[in-house]
């Protein structure tokens, strides 16, 4: 039987036939129907830019003259992190749970005529065995992914990527923490959280109100860090972003403890935990 987490995943692989670049960056310029060249590079330079901002926080905070070697990038969407991150890093591998997102991503990896990246399907678990094919993961990377899916769901897949994390790696995840809007809103989200019927119904409905209301779930800042805790991080640096009307997004920049769980015991399971303005 399907659930929520199944919906979102349907809804998500629509977008990926009918709007795809909107679905990463939901802003009207980049709908197909007003797409236009110049709105096109911008996409793909905020891809750029947003890595290089990335790597500049982790290697200002964190691990001075961080490299990475094998990147995973969780919800690559079409690809506009995954071909930054392939140039910053000796390989780079994107995972997406629509097959029509990983073919669009595919294309584009041919477009650029990048070598050192792929893009593979994933569901609710990702294992050692979906990406010990290239390597050991030492970058962990996810940006307005995790607003989409369930909060359960979503922390096992956060559990998931940490486990794959190797030891003095590092990351970059974003969250979602207080959602925009109104009352109406609200209680629709909500509703559509509750009942399945009525989010397969939602979803199909030609009445605004319900259609178009973006489910975004919300993830305490408290269990975040209880789950980084319980995955040897030992740095964390967090940063709020504003998203309007009461909304905020937390985005968590990190390092794995560059030893093993004995020792990370030793030396007082500490977490240093700071905020960026």
């Amino acid at each position: 039987m399907g659930g929520v987490f199944e919906d979102d995943v349907g809804s998500w692989e629509e977008l990926a036939r009918s709007d795809p670049l909107w679905a990463v960056l939901s802003s009207d310029e980049f709908r197909r129907s007003a797409l236009t060249s110049a709105a096109e590079d911008r996409f793909w330079r905020s891809g750029e830019e947003h890595v290089d901002h990335v790597l500049r926080i982790l290697r200002h905070e964190l691990v001075p003259g961080f490299e990475p070697t094998v990147s995973l990038d969780f919800g690559c969407g079409v690809g506009r992190a995954l071909i930054p991150l392939a140039a910053r890093s000796a390989y780079a591998v994107g995972l997406d749970a629509s097959k029509t997102m990983i073919q669009r991503c595919e294309e584009r990896i041919a477009d650029c005529a990048v070598s050192n990246a792929a893009a593979a399907l994933v569901d609710r678990r990702i294992g050692a065995a979906d990406v010990e094919r290239w390597g050991p993961i030492d970058f962990i990377h996810s940006v307005l992914v995790f607003q989409h899916i369930v909060a359960d769901q979503g922390f096992a897949l956060f559990d998931q990527l940490l486990e794959l994390l190797v030891p003095g790696g590092c990351g970059f995840v974003q969250f979602h923490s207080r959602s925009p809007g109104g009352e109406v809103a609200r209680a629709v989200k909500a509703l559509r959280f509750r009942s399945h019927r009525f989010n397969s119904l939602a979803l199909k409905s030609r009445i605004p109100a319900l259609r178009d209301v973006v489910m975004l779930y919300e993830y305490d800042v408290l269990d975040l860090l209880r789950h980084l805790a319980a995955h040897r991080i030992s740095d964390v640096v967090v940063e709020r972003i504003d998203t309007g009307r009461g909304g905020y997004d937390v985005r968590l920049y990190f390092a794995k403890f560059n030893g093993s769980e004995e020792a990370f015991e030793l030396a007082g399971s500490q977490m240093k935990i700071r905020s960026r303005p």
